[in-house]
């Protein structure tokens, strides 16, 4: 079925059979047929598909509003995904929470054939996908009252929101099996709970509970009765907890740090490696798209990217093992954050097996960035479509 935008009047039409009733996107509203006239030069074409009288899907993507009305987030992912549901008769826009009224919203949908975004006015969507990309933005009034109007309508709305990791440990804490993967944990509350915490495995890392990347991370290990502090920048020794709670408990503190034991990651070539795993929810539950290594060159504090990590292939360390322990984590995984947190849809791990060859979870990430593998970002693209289709009835 072909629907038109006109950009000037901001109304759609069809170009079936006058008298045929057409309606677009989740509150089916009704849709002229086009004049029999000459089409406006300001009109756009899109294909979609039909069920019973109703044209879609319509997919929304949430995102933020940045300077000057633009809008923020992972463009190059918008594209992507569009570029992949319209060969497949499906239509995307683009929108921040700001934009939804009663009947629809307003926002942009990318065209690849003119690489270039429109503004377009639509009708509610028929599932909508959530990329807001800061945690602030999600406090908002405006996203709580979005997210609330769509779940009361009953439009599926995937991922909930950004996953604290002090929320996280707690999840798993309370799994029989998961439990035994994330390292020991604590908030960051006092000093005397910090210092017990080193004291007792020498080693730890202080992660903010709501950042990613690495950013903000840094370790502590005790050294000759000193402690030694390290980031990705520099290394300090300070006397002791007194003296290291003075210089950095205020940013511990508003940061909502958590402290996290040090585990002994293995290595290739003397250098500690980690998985970045991500994982979609499949026809029969959640399942691994695919599987990326990074592994850490000058500093050993982390593994990332922007942080001095190089990517490595995975079938330079795949086998049996790695492949059925991470068929089972996110099955598992996704199935506890369905039930505890809601519908994610989508999410990344960040695990690694440690000197011993136990597996370790350090994160869990709910709206991954773009995977630097090509292979594994064509697949991931692909599954996100699939599920659209899926889940809208399509």
């Amino acid at each position: 079925m072909i629907l038109r935008y006109n950009a000037e009047s901001k109304a759609w039409t069809h170009e079936a059979k006058a008298g045929i009733p057409i309606s677009f996107g989740f509150n089916h509203i009704n849709i002229p047929a086009a004049s029999s006239g000459t089409l406006p030069e300001n009109s756009q074409q899109f294909l979609l598909k039909n069920r019973r009288g109703n044209i879609g899907p319509l997919i929304g993507v949430m995102t933020s509003m940045g300077k000057n009305m633009s809008l923020s987030g992972n463009g190059s992912l918008f594209q992507a995904l569009q570029a992949e549901i319209l060969k497949r008769n499906g239509l995307i826009v683009v929108f921040p929470p700001e934009t939804i009224v009663k009947e629809g919203l307003t926002g942009v949908a990318f065209l690849p054939a003119e690489q270039k975004w429109i503004p377009v006015k639509t009708p509610l969507p028929h599932l909508v996908y959530n990329r807001v990309p800061f945690r602030k933005a999600e406090q908002q009034p405006a996203f709580k009252d979005a997210a609330g109007y769509l779940s009361a309508l009953g439009i599926p709305f995937f991922n909930p929101g950004f996953i604290n990791k002090n929320e996280l440990y707690s999840l798993f804490s309370r799994h029989p099996q998961l439990r035994k993967l994330m390292p020991e944990s604590i908030e960051v509350k006092s000093m005397i709970k910090l210092a017990s915490f080193l004291e007792k495995h020498e080693g730890i890392y202080l992660k903010p509970a709501s950042a990613s990347k690495g950013i903000g991370i840094f370790r502590l290990r005790q050294k000759e009765g000193m402690i030694e502090f390290e980031s990705h920048s520099h290394r300090h020794l300070y006397p002791g907890m007194k003296e290291f709670w003075k210089i950095k408990s205020r940013q511990l503190l508003k940061y909502e740090y958590i402290a996290q034991k040090e585990v002994m990651p293995t290595a290739i070539d003397g250098k500690r490696f980690d998985f970045r795993v991500h994982a979609h929810d499949g026809p029969d539950g959640y399942e691994v798209t695919g599987i990326g290594i990074r592994q850490s060159q000058k500093q050993d504090l982390t593994t990332h990217l922007p942080n001095g990590g190089i990517m490595l292939p995975y079938v330079q360390v795949k086998n049996d093992r790695h492949d059925q322990f991470f068929d089972w984590a996110v099955k598992e995984i996704g199935q506890l954050l369905t039930e505890e947190l809601g519908y994610f849809g989508e999410f990344s791990l960040d695990a690694g097996v440690t000197q011993k060859g136990n597996y370790v979870i350090y994160e869990v990430n709910s709206k991954p960035m773009s995977f630097d593998e090509p292979l594994i970002e064509e697949k991931r693209i692909t599954a996100l479509v699939d599920l659209f289709f899926r889940k809208t009835g399509f």
